[in-house]
């Protein structure tokens, strides 16, 4: 005689033909993963420029992903892991799913680039920004090597003129020799000016007088008491000291 089933019995038997059933159907693949959006932000340049192509590649540096650019407008970023399908419908697969962090990534370099930063992970706007420094840098150092240049001639020049003015002193016998230099340097005459007055006097072009102290008191006296007009008449006439030599 066989035993009835009883009530428990036939709801665990029809619990697990559900689950089995369950189990055996099989999960849905033919779904297109979409891949991921690549929001880009507005306040920085547009992708095109500020997105790093230079590591678009398969090397060792290579970005995990490709971009998709059909709609230049909303570019979309896939795994290179993708297999091209995924189980939820509008919703990328796992691999693409692991792509946001690289992209924050890139965003938070083309906002804040170091000054280290190897150009490779820099988009065509920050190469420009740093060609354009480099470009300022140059001028910059093209200006100040010729203000150098300027500085460095003026400096080699007034070493000639002392040397010319040592070589005519130690060389030659100049008449008046001190009171040429002193009036020189009182007038405010430069080292070449000196050396010139030096060489005109060697070659008979400068006569210098040899005034004495009692010359230098009429001639400042005269100066005093009739002004510069009648000192400059008693310096051609009489060869008194002139208001220079004063």
């Amino acid at each position: 005689m066989t035993k009835p089933h009883n009530q428990s019995d036939q709801h665990s038997n029809t619990h697990d033909q559900n689950f089995v059933c369950s189990d055996t159907h099989p999960l849905r693949y033919d779904i297109v993963c979409p891949g991921i959006p690549i929001n880009w932000p507005e306040d920085l340049h547009t992708f095109f420029v500020s997105f790093p192509w230079a590591r678009y590649h398969d090397g060792p540096d290579g970005l995990p992903f490709t971009v998709d650019i059909t709609v230049p407008r909303l570019p979309r970023a896939r795994s290179k892991s993708c297999t091209g399908f995924t189980i939820r419908e509008d919703y990328p697969c796992e691999e693409c799913g692991e792509i946001y962090v690289h992209i924050y990534r890139l965003i938070d370099i083309a906002r804040n680039p170091k000054a280290h930063t190897n150009y490779h992970y820099l988009g065509l706007a920050h190469m420009r920004d740093m060609i354009k420094k480099h470009v300022d840098q140059i001028n910059q150092l093209k200006l100040q090597v010729c203000n150098d240049s300027r500085k460095y001639v003026h400096a080699l020049t007034q070493l000639d003129d002392f040397n010319r003015l040592l070589m005519a002193i130690s060389h030659n016998d100049i008449p008046c020799i001190h009171q040429i230099i002193d009036v020189a340097l009182r007038n405010g005459a430069s080292v070449r000016e000196v050396v010139n007055k030096l060489e005109d006097a060697l070659e008979g072009v400068y006569h210098p007088h040899r005034y004495g102290a009692d010359d230098l008191d009429m001639a400042t006296l005269i100066y005093r008491l009739g002004g510069h007009q009648l000192l400059f008449a008693l310096n051609q006439k009489l060869c008194l000291p002139s208001l220079c030599t004063l």
